[in-house]
């Protein structure tokens, strides 16, 4: 994207900073409205090569200053960002035929990927005119090679290059045509977990071979499409709810006896599919999109029919609730910081704090139980670190005190993170050696494990001290702690709630500490409820303590 020039209009400045930040490196420039008359002046002056908008906005909504661009050009890729909460404005926006739309709370990954999907038709049409200028300058005798340039780019420009599937051009097209009854949504079930299992190479060779099995459920009545990441679109031409259940149950049987075959290693994939018949004046694939939430809510190979007066949604409301205040959460910044105080065993002081999140909704704060794993589902739990950290290293850049926070493997695993870290340092002028992140031992072992000890190692190397969380429970290695050089060891709750009556606790934590100690590592017991449990800490010559006996959680220090 380095030769694209965009355009982007959102009237909250804490978002619009976020995504400069991210994205100012990668584009040749980016410029930034605040509300949809500053967007259209801006349009007017600069000819953005891709347009991203807000919908709700001042002075002039986005679906307006939509309406005025496609006056002017009506060909600009056109991104709507939303909340999934304004259908009018989604059917207004479908309408005026933008070229995609991403949810907010933005994932950058998923913003980035949609940018790079809309500017490409523009770009391999620019590539087609400049190629058939150059062609006609050089010779005008290579007429034959113009031609078969032509008809490989204008395929490209309506067709997905990784399974060459027609694209989301074409399905709007058939949309419109009014040719078809039914849209059928699927999506691969844990697609991401396979991306970062085997790779990027086998996952587009899923998604290739994937598209060649649906092709041999496609018959007169029915039209494949690849759409963005691992979504497929089937247009079906049946008349009735029946005809369609029958073809999702042969698709999700037919996946689930056939394993894809890649380098002799046996994948099974299956299918969450949302249905919605396709209405004038109505937008299936949105809706879509809901119905398959409530799919994979059900489970990994479901399929769901969209209906608004469905009352089947009750029994599955909670955890699609959490999904929707997860999002609203995060977007408004109702994701706070509370501090856990963590004291020195032998002097009984404060020597740091964990930060913790929790979620506010609606006047109440809910701990992360109820959001985190809404969170992951969603792919925004990166979101939810960017949050904490702004948060606690404002709160903390004039105070003499050290912090702890966590982090996940997700943002270990994204690009953002030592940037991201270098950006808030300078910033709230902090000093990494008062940081430490904590991790879960379970996230250094895998395939993924070089990637993330390759980060932990520039992570050490900016001056963070890194604790590993949870130890000795399941995963444990001892020779992993020689080579990720961890500063802390946080022991298991399991073994610390019972260790004044069980001689078999003491044992196990009598070993882990002297290791530790061994290895130049302090040690740091959870969970501290009771005076008897700090004495047996004590005792055992842990060195640092936490719990409610010590404190609970507090939006202050």
């Amino acid at each position: 994207m380095k030769e694209l020039k965009l355009l982007y209009v959102e009237d909250n400045v804490d978002i619009s900073d976020e995504v400069v930040f991210f994205l100012k490196h990668k584009v040749q420039e980016i410029s930034v409205a605040y509300d949809g008359e500053e967007g259209l002046k801006y349009f007017q002056e600069l000819q953005p090569d891709v347009v991203v908008t807000d919908i709700q906005m001042p002075k002039m909504n986005g679906i307006e200053m939509v309406e005025a661009i496609r006056k002017i050009d009506p060909n600009v890729p056109i991104i709507i960002t939303t909340a999934f909460n304004e259908p009018d404005y989604l059917l207004k926006a479908i309408n005026l035929k933008v070229n995609a739309y991403v949810v907010k709370p933005l994932n950058l990954k998923e913003l980035i990927h949609t940018i790079e999907k809309s500017y490409e038709p523009i770009k391999l049409k620019k590539k087609l005119e400049a190629t058939n200028r150059e062609l006609q300058e050089i010779n005008r005798h290579l007429n034959e090679r113009v031609i078969e340039n032509t008809k490989e780019l204008k395929y490209l420009y309506s067709h997905e290059p990784i399974t060459g599937l027609a694209n989301f051009i074409q399905l709007n097209e058939a949309i419109d045509s009014q040719e078809f009854e039914y849209l059928l949504l699927l999506d691969i079930t844990n697609f991401t977990l396979f991306n970062k299992q085997y790779g990027k190479k086998v996952a587009n060779t899923i998604l290739k071979m994937s598209a060649n099995e649906l092709k041999k459920h496609m018959n007169d009545n029915t039209q494949l499409y690849k759409i963005e990441s691992d979504k497929f679109v089937i247009l079906s031409k049946e008349k009735n709810d029946t005809a369609i259940e029958a073809f999702c149950e042969q698709i999700i049987s037919y996946f689930d006896v056939k394993p894809l075959i890649i380098e002799d290693t046996e994948i099974s994939i299956n299918f969450s599919i949302g249905i919605e018949r396709i209405h004038e004046n109505r937008s299936p694939l949105v809706n879509a999109e809901y119905a398959i939430d409530m799919a994979k809510s059900l489970g990994g190979r479901f399929f769901y029919f969209y209906n608004e007066d469905d009352k089947n949604r009750e029994s599955i409301a909670y955890e699609i609730g959490w999904l929707n205040i997860t999002r609203e959460m995060i977007k408004a910044n109702k994701i706070e910081a509370y501090y856990q105080p963590i004291i020195d065993v032998k002097s009984g002081k404060i020597v740091k704090y964990e930060v913790l999140a929790r979620g506010e909704y609606n006047g109440e704060m809910y701990s992360p139980y109820y959001f985190i794993g809404a969170a992951e589902k969603l792919g925004i739990v990166d979101s939810i670190t960017r949050i904490i950290v702004n948060k606690s290293f404002a709160y903390c850049s004039d105070k003499d005190v050290t912090i702890s926070i966590n982090i996940t493997q997700r943002d270990l695993l994204d690009e953002y993170l030592i940037v991201f870290f270098e950006e808030k340092l300078r910033k709230y002028n902090m000093k990494a050696q008062n940081v430490t992140l904590e991790i879960l031992e379970n996230i250094t072992i895998g395939r993924n494990q070089e990637k993330i000890l390759k980060r932990l190692a520039e992570l050490k190397e900016m001056g963070f001290k890194i604790a590993i969380d949870d130890f000795g429970v399941a995963n444990s290695n001892f020779s992993r702690l020689l080579e990720l050089k961890f500063d802390f060891i946080k022991l298991d709750a399991v073994f610390i709630k019972d260790i004044p009556y069980s001689q078999n606790d003491r044992t196990i934590v009598s070993a882990i500490v002297s290791m530790a100690k061994s290895l130049g590592i302090q040690t740091i017991a959870e969970y501290v409820e009771s005076e008897e449990i700090l004495d047996v800490l004590k005792n055992n010559g842990v060195d640092m303590a936490q719990g409610y006996l010590i404190g609970k959680p507090k939006a202050y220090i």
